[in-house]
Formats: structure tokens, C-alpha cells, sequence
């Protein structure tokens, strides 16, 4: 859940669009995160980026250098005008609920900025940030819409946060290519069926021009889909 009146935080000097590590903190709580921030002073719409297992088990220079171009999305979102922020998740592998608590902390501190309009900030997140990306989604109602692509099972947290899409006001992005895995496409009909029965407002796409579940690694032809839905719900940047 969002901290209570958390003081502005400082904005650090970095070269607009290229990515920068940033140091963050919302209370006692301290974090990490790359940030990529348009031209201009702003207040911009943002983008808070949820990143997939490979970074939790590699570390962000080791998934970039596996092809993870984390870098390039975020760059890519800031050229559409989006303030964008990628939280780098240090709670270990297996830690859902503080993994959720980093992600909601990230939203915190994004909000906080005063280069970021605070009622236009999206929760964005593909394989296990698509799963985070749904479960903080359900636990706020502060954010303007959710993207969420190939959404990773998460050893049965993504069931369990499917039970509760009556909580979101938010509406939904839903990616995935038709070559992933199938645990991954059954939960992705899943999460569909159960937005669709509670007349939550939901776009669901499934790819078959190939990639699978590394379709998302980088920007490519889904791309076009993500900045249609990002310029109707916000409107263009």
C-alpha cells in the first residue's frame, strides 16, 4: 500500500532518454532502479517497469549481456515521452510479498517526483514483473492502466492474484506470443476469462509471428501495441 505523505524526492542530474542507475528511498527503505527520463522539464506521465526472473537471477549486467535489453525498453519509453523506472528487485529469488512491497515502494517513489505527474503513472512488467505487475495492481487503485506481458505462474501467486481482479480500476494490456510456454498461455486465457466476467476494461493480444517468451527481452514488433494503448489511456506525449 502507498506510504503516507512521503517528503518529494530529489531529482539526480542524468542525461535525458540514455539509462541511468538511480538510488532511491521511500522512508527507512532504500532501493535501486534504472531510470530513463524524457527531454524537457516535465511533469511527464510514467512508467514504472517491472523486470523479469533473468535480472533476479542474473543481475542486470549479467541478463543485458544474455540479450535482456532492459536498457532498450526503458530508452524506448522515454523517446515516447514517458518518464520510465525499472525498480532493481533485491529481495532474492523466491520473496513474492517483499517483491510486491519493492515494486508498490518503486510506485511510491516515482509519485514522488516532481518531474512526474502523479495521477498518470502505469504499472508495466513482463514474465514475473507481469505477475507483480497484477498482484500490486489488485492492491492500489492509484494507477492509470496495466501492462502485462508472458506472466509468469509464480508457483501459484498468479492464481491466487486472478481471484482478485474485482479490485481493479485500472485498465488492462494483456501480451503474450503463442509460442511460450504452456503453463504461461493457460494463465494468460486465465487472467482474460476473469477480467472479461468482472467487466474490467481488458486488451488482450497473442502473437504468432514467433519469439516465445523471449519476444519481450527487447523492443520489436509488439511494440506498436504498447504505444496505441499507452497514447489512448494517456493520451499522446
Amino acid at each position: 500500500a502507498p506510504t503516507s505523505s512521503p517528503t518529494p524526492a530529489p531529482i539526480p542530474t542524468i542525461t535525458p532518454l540514455i539509462p541511468t542507475m538511480v538510488d532511491y528511498s521511500i522512508g527507512v527503505e532504500q532501493g535501486q532502479g534504472i531510470l530513463s527520463r524524457p527531454k524537457g522539464k516535465g511533469p511527464f506521465p510514467a512508467v514504472v517497469y517491472n523486470h523479469g526472473k533473468i535480472i533476479d537471477k542474473e543481475g542486470y549486467q549479467g541478463a543485458m549481456e544474455l540479450g535482456y535489453n532492459l536498457d532498450g525498453i526503458l530508452q524506448a519509453l522515454a523517446e515516447e515521452g514517458f518518464l520510465a523506472f525499472a525498480p532493481i528487485r533485491k529481495s532474492g529469488l523466491r520473496d513474492m510479498p517483499l517483491h510486491n512491497e519493492e515494486v508498490s515502494r518503486a510506485v511510491d517513489y516515482v509519485k514522488t517526483r516532481a518531474d512526474v505527474d502523479p495521477s498518470q503513472v502505469v504499472l508495466m512488467g513482463f514474465s514475473r514483473g507481469g505477475l507483480l505487475t497484477l498482484i500490486v495492481g489488485t492492491e492500489r487503485n492509484d494507477l492509470k492502466a496495466l501492462l502485462i506481458m508472458a506472466p509468469a505462474p509464480g508457483q501459484g501467486h498468479f492464481a491466487e492474484a486472478v481471484q482478485r481482479v474485482s479490485s481493479l480500476n485500472a485498465p488492462v494490456l494483456l501480451l503474450v506470443e503463442a509460442g511460450d510456454d504452456p503453463p504461461i498461455l493457460e494463465d494468460f486465457e486465465m487472467l482474460e476469462r476473469a477480467l472479461h466476467e468482472h467487466e474490467k476494461e481488458v486488451k488482450a493480444i497473442r502473437y504468432d509471428r514467433g519469439g516465445g517468451h523471449q519476444l519481450f527481452w527487447d523492443v520489436g514488433y509488439w511494440w506498436e501495441d504498447v504505444r496505441a494503448f499507452l497514447e489512448e489511456k494517456l493520451g499522446k506525449q
